[in-house]
């Protein structure tokens, strides 16, 4: 059992130690391989224990096989043992199994967030209110949690990939090689093989650790890791007809606990109870001309070590060596050998013509709406990479476990049904926030957000937001959001929101003079258009009114009462990785602000704007650069209107929203170092150059004086939020101190 279970799952192993016996599907027992006529060497099945990256051995054991020309006709597999042995009866052989198992992003293949150029535009906005990536349902019952942290949606999209030239195979037994895939019944404790159907699918049933990956239904059963009813599946082969058995078990062993052992050193222990068991009971069938190898992987690897590949491999190939004479006794000349391989069913070597396409939708979304999104042409060839790249845009939706293919064939045509799964929790989602801000010197602030997104509210992917923010300064936000009709990139949103954030009013010097409230309220109503997942433009009118309310210090501004009316165009393109600590990609934005009393401003005015930031990395080692214009027209622009500035890329030296001016322009650059990844979640150490201007008459660029800033900062894209603590500096004045968390800026 994968380490991760811990702490999800504390009572799995006592539970289903609980209940009956374990049982495999009934085998006919002709299943293990295709005879010629007078063939009479001993069927060999291969059974591939669980292990996770443990497993890395199975690689080396295949490897040994093919090369000392001992033909597999059947394998079973558990967990990790089904991903090998699934690929190898798909067709693959042993080095092109090993080639899969090197390419493959592992970290990544565990975490199903799409990353964040990939993402809609929709959802890209939602990191503007900085929340807690996780939602839970919620509803009259309370909170649902979601039944393991990944739903296996990257994961089941490759091995769809890998397996097509055989995907539309439905009887395993029609494979290049017979397989059967164990898995666990979470309803009964009972092991269930699985020996037809999706490939891909059954291999993905296998590895449903529980906790982390979501279970797989199939057939009205709830299907999880197999290594938690038969961990070495012997009987399985034994039963496909297999006259020799060659098991491989690489499951991590008991450990040694004393009186000393902590609360989840004896929960691994208790888990470990059941794989330990299982396996041992499988082993002690094998019989004298069976073999049972037994890699030494002790403690170098473990299950999650997906990083040692070559280790585990070294190690699976000794575990090999102390088998040699024996299984030499297996092998058969090398011209019978290639001729057994020859003999095989093969797999197809052309691209499929697709025929038809159907959808298994389950989510309260359209049809029409998810086809749309779905761009295959009936008679053609079946481009695949183009297919996921669908699929994982309308997974990118947030709002659905599953969005995955299968190919079948029916009455001679071969199609594509697509099956969309919504999560299990929806469609209301709790949605949290947190954000503190300190600069060391006084000023603290420390918010909540709690909300409700329900999404979608209909077929065409309305969603509808309700936010609100307690603590230091207070707001409440409604939004709703709506594309125009099935297949239009078009949409709406429209908002009401009340804000009441705190400022701070200081002299040239950077001395405070007072600190304000300024409560505001107001909606905004904005027409768009969306192209694909890289930007979108957008039309949008503002109003809202407020007043600056004094807290301490000097009351210059207290009691004045301010009315916005604007229209703004912007363009965005947005490819970068990380809107708050981005190492990869693109972010550009151009906008053009009307403010006119017609609207209900208190004053005539325009701006423009320009953000532009790329950031390029190469390995743990990034560098960025960007480009601030912000410009006022000559027009008297009002104190609630002016421009902000403060914090790192926005002049390092001055605390965030320290300065409010009529113009500025700025270029910047910097270097981040990556310090770790957490569960892909990024640390970094930086630091910034800033060299900029700010001036007071729009149209005289030369009417201020030019500011050197610079930064030096740690990062962490953290779960609850984005972190950074940094210190700022400024040619000419003091240094500061910054501390932020989950902040919108």
């Amino acid at each position: 059992m994968h380490p991760a279970v811990r702490p999800f799952a504390p009572l799995i192993a006592v539970a289903l130690s609980l209940v009956l016996p374990m049982q495999a599907a009934a085998q006919t027992g002709n299943e293990c391989g295709v005879r010629a006529a007078g063939d009479t060497r001993p069927r060999i099945g291969l059974v591939l224990g669980g292990g996770g990256a443990r497993g890395f051995a199975h690689v080396s054991v295949l490897k040994e096989l093919e090369r000392k020309r001992i033909p597999v006709d059947c394998i079973a597999g558990t967990s990790m043992g089904a991903l090998v042995g699934g690929l190898y009866a798909s067709g693959l052989s042993a080095t092109d199994v090993e080639r899969e198992m090197r390419a493959l992003d592992w970290p990544r293949l565990f975490n199903d967030r799409l990353d964040r150029p990939q993402r809609t535009f929709r959802r890209k906005r939602d990191d503007d209110l900085a929340l807690i990536p996780a939602k839970p349902g919620i509803g009259s019952e309370g909170l649902k949690i979601a039944p393991g942290v990944l739903s296996g949606e990257r994961a089941l999209l490759l091995l769809e990939r890998l397996t097509q030239p055989v995907a539309v195979r439905s009887n395993f037994n029609d494979l290049p090689i017979p397989f059967r895939a164990v898995a666990t019944d979470l309803n009964t404790g009972q092991a269930v093989v699985l020996g037809s159907g999706n490939l891909a699918l059954a291999m993905r049933a296998s590895l449903s650790i529980p906790g982390i990956l979501k279970p797989v239904i199939l057939d009205d059963r709830v299907l999880v890791d197999g290594g938690l009813a038969n961990q070495v599946p012997v009987d399985v082969v034994r039963a496909m007809g297999a006259d020799v058995v060659i098991a491989v078990d690489v499951g991590t062993p008991l450990a040694t606990l004393d009186e000393s052992a902590g609360l989840f050193d004896i929960i691994d222990q208790i888990s470990s109870f059941m794989t330990v068991g299982s396996a041992r009971s499988q082993v002690e069938t094998l019989g004298p001309d069976d073999f049972l190898i037994l890699p030494p992987l002790g403690n170098q690897v473990s299950t999650s070590d997906f990083d040692k590949l070559d280790l585990a491999m070294k190690i699976g190939e000794q575990g090999m060596e102390a088998m040699g004479p024996r299984l030499a006794a297996l092998a058969i000349a090398r011209g019978d050998f290639k001729e057994v391989v020859a003999a095989r069913p093969k797999p197809s070597d052309t691209v499929p013509v697709i025929d038809f396409v159907r959808l298994d939708n389950r989510s309260r979304y359209s049809d029409e709406y998810l086809l749309s999104r779905i761009d295959i042409a009936p008679g053609q060839p079946l481009d695949t990479e183009g297919l996921q790249e669908n699929l994982q845009r309308i997974y990118g939706f947030d709002t659905l476990d599953l969005v995955t293919y299968r190919l079948v064939e029916e009455d001679g045509s071969t199609g594509v049904v697509v099956s969309v799964v919504p999560h299990s929790y929806g469609p209301n989602y709790l949605e949290t926030g947190l954000s503190l801000y300190s600069d060391f010197n006084g000023d603290f602030f420390v918010n909540l957000r709690l909300g409700v997104l329900r999404a979608p509210v209909n077929p065409i992917g309305g969603e509808l937001r309700g936010l609100l923010q307690i603590g230091d300064e207070p707001g409440l936000l409604l939004d709703y959001y709506q594309p125009l009709g099935t297949d239009s990139d078009y949409f709406t949103n429209a908002s009401l929101s009340y804000e009441s954030p705190k400022f701070r009013l200081f002299d040239d010097n950077g001395q405070r003079l007072a600190n304000y409230r300024a409560p505001s309220w107001g909606g905004e109503l904005v027409l768009g258009r969306e192209f694909g997942n890289y930007g979108a433009a957008t039309l949008g009118l503002r109003r809202r009114a407020g007043r600056a309310a004094l807290d301490v210090g000097d009351p210059i501004l207290d009691g004045l009462k301010y009315d916005i009316g604007e229209a703004e165009f912007a363009l965005t393109f947005d490819r970068i990785d990380n809107s708050y600590i981005p190492r990869a990609g693109t972010l550009a934005t151009l906008s053009h602000v009307v403010s006119r009393p017609s609207l209900g401003a208190d004053v005539g005015f325009q701006q423009t704007n320009l953000d532009v930031l790329h950031a390029q990395a190469i390995g743990k080692h990034s560098g960025f650069a960007g480009l601030r214009y912000h410009a006022s027209s000559d027009d008297p622009v009002p104190i609630q209107s002016l421009f902000l500035i403060g914090g790192l890329t926005r002049f390092a030296g001055y605390r965030p929203t320290e300065r409010a001016v009529p113009n500025y322009a700025l270029a910047y650059g910097g270097y981040t170092y990556e310090l770790g990844r957490v569960l892909s979640r990024s640390a970094v150490l930086g630091g910034t150059l800033e060299y900029g201007r700010i001036w007071n008459t729009g149209q005289n660029f030369d009417d201020g004086e030019d500011e050197l800033h610079a930064s030096v900062y740690f990062g962490f894209d953290s779960w609850l939020g984005p972190l950074q603590l940094g210190y700022g500096l400024r040619e000419g004045g003091e240094g500061i101190f910054l501390l932020e968390l989950g902040r919108k800026r």
